[in-house]
């Protein structure tokens, strides 16, 4: 998808360029230039797909760390709980002391 969007961003730029430039320039020196423009625009859409990549990726890990943290707490909790049951009270009505 983003090689066809250069591919076709690079037709338009050359088209645009050659009818911009006087005739009496060499195709070279055309190619030259519009192959620049090519690139600084190329690298500006990778610079631009950079940055949404760390977002995107900072968001996936502040999401991954809560739902570590999420499972962590419950998890605590459910071993509290089974602890709990698993201690019978003694005749006096108190649970027993761990030795």
């Amino acid at each position: 998808m983003l090689r066809t969007f250069v591919v076709l961003l690079a037709a338009i730029a050359s088209l645009a360029y050659a009818a911009d430039k006087p005739a009496k320039e060499s195709v070279k020196e055309s190619a030259k230039e519009v192959g620049h423009a090519v690139g600084s625009t190329a690298r500006e859409v990778g610079h631009g797909t950079k940055s949404a990549a760390k977002e995107v990726g900072k968001a996936v890990s502040d999401a991954a760390r809560e739902t570590g943290h999420a499972f962590r707490d419950g998890t605590q909790e459910l071993k509290k709980a089974v602890k709990g049951e698993s201690e019978s009270p003694s005749k006096d009505g108190t649970t027993p002391k761990k030795k």
